[in-house]
Parts: structure tokens; C-alpha cells; sequence
């Protein structure tokens, strides 16, 4: 019975994030539908970025964890690609690739659903923006942020059997996105991650 209140406590944590940090982005790019932005705007998009490292490493947890339904869990490997650039940004990970090797985020999050763990839980600690959002020859503007990330793996019995804590340092574009809003669509300005690798 404590074993069903927890899970259903944690799935109520999950999707009250999910939503929040869903809605939150939706208003501020709702927003900022306009061709060019000013700096207050552009500093509301480098808050709305470091949320989104945040919600990097909460996807982790609802992916791997074996105790979620799994339609669950691939709906969150589905949400999760989109806080990202494009399906060609990749991840460096020591627990998936046990080297400084990169894969494709769809890659990372395929191994993070299928990883033998029971669940890994995923912080971010330490986000800061290293190079502001700055525009760019494209019209988009490009920073940096630098984090630091730990990664707890479980067992079945919830035993930790590894942690690993990483810096690391991922990019950040602020582009024009054509968005569909019911029949209508919108050239919206959206904020994503890119490539994290490790921090030198």
C-alpha cells in the first residue's frame, strides 16, 4: 500500500512539473510572437533555458523508471526530445556511453528507457548562464549554460548502486518556430537546448 502512495504521489509530482513548466513556456512564447525582441525579453527566454535544464533532468527519472506505466514513460521520451534544438543535438553521458563518446539525444533517451536500472534519478545544481543569449548572423540568438549534473541509479529493493555527478555544459538557441495554434499557425520564438557535453 506505501509502495502505491508513493508512486501515485511521484506521478502527481511529474505531471504537476510537466504541466507548469509546459505552461510557463507556452505563455512566454506565446508572448513574444513579435520578428524582433528587446533584452528584457530575451532575459525572460535565458530563465525559461535554465528551467529547461531542470526539466532535462526530471525527464530522466519518468523515462527510466520501471515502476511508471510505459505508455508513461514514452510519452516523457516524446516531451523530453522537444526541449531540444533538433533531433541532431547530442548528449555526452558516462553512465550511457561509459566514455566521452556523443549520441544523438534520441539515442540517450532510448538507453535511458532501456537502461537495467530500476530508475535513475536525475538533479541539475549549480545552472548558470555562462554566455548570455546573443544574436547571431542567422537571426537566432546562441548562449551557453554550464550545470552540474547527478545521476542516481536504483534497484529493484530502491537500493542506490551508483551515483555519478558530472559538469557539464550545454548550448542554447532562441530561434522562430512556426507553431499551430488549433487552424492557425504562429512564427513564434522558442528557446531549446543543444549539445551537452562535458565541461572542460
Amino acid at each position: 500500500m506505501k509502495t502505491v502512495v508513493l508512486i501515485a504521489l511521484t506521478i502527481s509530482t511529474v505531471f504537476t512539473f510537466a504541466q507548469s513548466s509546459q505552461n510557463m513556456g507556452t505563455n512566454l512564447e506565446n508572448d513574444f510572437s513579435k520578428s524582433t525582441l528587446g533584452a528584457e525579453n530575451v532575459a525572460a527566454f535565458e530563465v525559461r533555458a535554465k528551467q529547461k535544464v531542470v526539466d532535462f533532468c526530471n525527464y530522466i527519472q519518468l523515462i527510466s523508471n520501471k515502476n511508471f506505466d510505459e505508455k508513461l514513460r514514452l510519452h516523457s521520451q516524446k516531451s523530453a526530445l522537444k526541449l531540444f534544438n533538433s533531433n541532431q543535438c547530442v548528449v555526452n553521458d558516462s553512465l550511457i556511453t561509459g566514455n566521452d563518446s556523443l549520441i544523438l539525444v534520441s539515442d540517450f533517451f532510448d538507453a535511458i528507457f532501456e537502461t537495467e536500472h530500476q530508475q535513475i534519478v536525475g538533479q541539475a545544481s549549480n545552472i548558470v548562464l555562462e554566455d548570455e543569449l546573443t544574436l547571431t548572423e542567422t537571426g537566432d540568438y546562441a548562449g551557453t549554460i554550464t550545470y552540474t549534473q547527478t545521476l542516481t541509479c536504483y534497484d529493484e529493493e530502491g537500493n542506490v548502486i551508483n551515483t555519478i555527478v558530472e559538469n557539464k555544459i550545454v548550448g542554447v538557441i532562441l530561434s522562430r518556430k512556426t507553431k499551430s495554434f488549433g487552424a492557425t499557425d504562429k512564427m513564434i520564438w522558442v528557446v531549446n537546448l543543444c549539445d551537452i557535453q562535458p565541461q572542460a
